[in-house]
């Protein structure tokens, strides 16, 4: 790895630039799972920036799943991180080129977003009046070619407002909570999900090419940033026979 300075484009938000170029080293082989990435200090003398700046780094690495803390104060990449990244732009190329080829891997093969009138629940949750209309985000997960999960988000207002390509009808590298945080400096630290089996009603039924009625997985998660805000809020519903995987880093006592 590189210890000289780096020149950063200074129109573009600095965090933004280094987390992408250690994106990019992740994708390229040159950082492996396991291998440390530079600390804040080293951040601060190779791109000349701020220890803020070299903390919202490692945050958005960390919230995108690319990065995790080790044993003392080091920050490792993490396991799997450069399949995830290939796995977000195999389903960005497919969404762009419109390709009839069925995906490799589970990613990310289409989306739709728009606004619409949120349900008197799902208004509840993002504390808008029942019926306001809210941005509404729909993304569909496949394997070989199927369908096998679909998410759709919702976003408060004030959200939706900081990071406009969440409007956008294609799929977002490094997923939707990774663009909140590049947008509007904030991440998420807190997931709340329920989780509960039920059967498929016919919208969700003929989007992953099920029979009505079918057993799916359900799961309702709300994510909040450190101060209580709500970032995002997303009913995911797995087809039977499909498992659906979290990684969660655990701190505290």
């Amino acid at each position: 790895m590189s210890t000289g300075a780096t020149e950063l484009d200074r129109p573009v938000p600095l965090y933004m630039q280094v987390a992408r170029q250690l994106r990019a080293q992740i994708a390229a082989g040159d950082l492996r799972d396991g291998d440390r990435l530079p600390s804040q200090r080293e951040m601060m003398a190779r791109w000349h920036i701020s220890m803020q700046t070299a903390s919202k780094v490692i945050g958005a690495m960390k919230t995108e799943g690319l990065a995790v803390p080790s044993v003392g104060r080091d920050t490792v990449v993490a396991p799997g991180a450069a399949a995830r990244i290939a796995a977000a732009a195999q389903g960005t190329a497919h969404a762009r080129a419109g390709s009839p080829r069925p995906a490799l891997s589970t990613a990310v093969t289409s989306s739709a977003a728009g606004k619409a009138a949120a349900p008197g629940p799902v208004a509840e949750i993002l504390g808008i009046p029942s019926g306001r209309r809210a941005l509404r985000r729909t993304e569909t997960r496949s394997n070989d070619g199927q369908p096998v999960s679909i998410t759709v988000s919702w976003y408060p207002p004030a959200i939706a407002d900081r990071a406009a390509r969440l409007a956008d009808s294609q799929p977002l590298p490094g997923g939707t909570l990774a663009y909140i945080a590049e947008a509007t400096a904030t991440r998420a630290t807190r997931a709340d999900e329920d989780y509960a089996a039920a059967p498929a009603d016919d919208e969700t039924a003929a989007a992953l090419g099920i029979t009505p009625g079918s057993p799916v997985l359900a799961i309702r998660t709300r994510h909040y940033a450190a101060d209580g805000e709500l970032l995002q809020y997303a009913e995911t519903t797995v087809s039977a026979g499909h498992g659906y995987s979290r990684t969660y880093v655990i701190t505290g006592n």
